[in-house]
């Protein structure tokens, strides 16, 4: 049996070497040349390279050149934290969709985030050619303290005391209440929750505050484990109740060309008019936001009515 060019190395030693040498400078080495730094066989060469292959995939490259066989990692495919450009540029554009909702500390710790991901990857594909303009956006900045304690009360399924200016009132009203978790809609965020009697001994009901007009959290040491609502974000609003279906009927011209474009609810159906005008069914969990919304049309927009038979989708 002949004699092993490194006794002294084992195969998985060799391996790291190997790895080590290609992926350090991103150049063609040759079998050859490999053979003899690392005084092993070129059949040893080829057996690791198809096993550093299999676990790089497209990232490790190899060729003939000159009847010269050889391999290179090209790390400018994928980076070592396991991201491509591709990847990095999504992450760009959900931080644009965020860009109305998340306070300026956050953006900034994103946008350096993105930063590095793409210095380290070597990405010179030019700044993001995607923006969101949000009309009448929250600044979140002076919350964002609100949030945080929001978020660890929902992890640790401590019960809340916030003090809450309602729409349409100038003093705040203290509430016991269980987050459950925050979501985002129409330019704000919103906590959904359950609230609780004063003593935080009994449920009331499931409720949601809009998180720019709560004006102090305190966090009680109280734990309650209760299961949240199920929140159905495929249905048209906030929940406040079971999910019901309506008709909402828009005239010709603008206002119909604009709800004809959008989805307001995953189950939605969408019925033309001999005017131009469109019929949209839909499903909500909260009828008043609904209402609401309908009202925003003016005199192009109207409810005709509540489907019969409505029940939980």
């Amino acid at each position: 049996m002949p004699k092993k060019h490194d006794q002294d190395a084992t195969s998985g030693v060799k391996l790291l070497r190997m790895f080590r040498k290609l992926m350090f400078d991103g150049r063609k080495h040759y079998q050859v040349d490999l053979s003899e730094d690392l005084n092993c066989s070129p059949q040893t060469i080829s057996r690791m390279a198809f096993e550093i292959e299999s676990v790089l995939g497209i990232n490790f490259e190899s060729g003939i050149e000159d009847r010269r066989k050889w391999y290179m990692i090209n790390s400018s495919k994928r980076s070592s934290l396991g991201l491509d450009f591709e990847e990095v540029r999504y992450l760009s554009l959900c931080r644009e969709l965020s860009s109305g909702i998340l306070p300026e500390p956050v953006l900034k710790r994103i946008d350096e985030t993105i930063l590095r991901l793409s210095v380290s990857m070597a990405d010179n594909s030019g700044g993001n050619q995607l923006s969101f303009f949000a009309k009448g956006r929250i600044d979140y900045t002076l919350h964002i303290g609100n949030i945080e304690k929001l978020i660890k009360a929902a992890e640790n399924k401590l019960v809340c005391i916030v003090q809450y200016v309602a729409s349409m009132r100038t003093e705040p009203i203290e509430h016991r209440f269980l987050p459950g978790q925050i979501v985002s809609m129409s330019n704000a965020l919103y906590v959904l929750g359950i609230g609780l009697s004063r003593d935080m001994a009994e449920m009331k009901h499931p409720t949601n505050f809009a998180i720019h007009r709560i004006k102090d959290i305190v966090l009680t040491d109280r734990q309650v484990d209760i299961e949240m609502p199920e929140y159905k974000p495929e249905v048209f609003g906030l929940p406040w109740h079971e999910p019901k279906a309506f008709r909402v009927r828009f005239k010709g011209g603008k206002s119909a060309e604009y709800v004809k474009e959008r989805i307001w609810s995953e189950q939605q159906t969408l019925t033309d008019t001999e005017d131009g005008g469109v019929v949209l069914e839909l499903t909500t969990q909260s009828e008043p936001e609904l209402q609401a919304w309908v009202r925003s049309f003016g005199d192009d927009a109207e409810v005709t009515d509540s489907l019969s038979g409505n029940q939980e989708n």
